[in-house]
């Protein structure tokens, strides 16, 4: 297996976009019960597991959206969401390359 070498890294703004958008620990609590869930969650799920408000849930939600590491997908009336895994498995490879 070659490894990559540490000076051809790059970051792009879409990763500073992901990591901003981590750099909340209401955000980070909502990412992490994502990953844990390991598929896709109902906001009605996900707001009773985190016991956070419908509003500010949602804006969360969106921010997590935007930044590309979560995705979500209607049916109905309900919205699920899911872990984004390419925008993860991005990050991680670009964070762990550097150690």
């Amino acid at each position: 297996m070659k490894s990559k070498n540490k000076h051809s890294l790059q970051a792009e703004q879409a990763h500073v976009e992901a990591l901003k958008a981590l750099a909340h620990l209401d955000r980070l609590r909502l990412f992490f019960f994502l990953v844990q869930a390991g598929g896709e969650v109902s906001a009605g799920e996900i707001q009773k597991g985190l016991d956070l408000p419908g509003p500010t849930l949602s804006h969360h939600l969106n921010l997590l959206r935007r930044a590309g590491l979560i995705q979500s997908r209607r049916e109905a009336r309900f919205i699920y969401y899911s872990i984004q895994r390419e925008m993860v498995s991005e990050l991680i490879r670009l964070l762990s390359a550097c150690c």
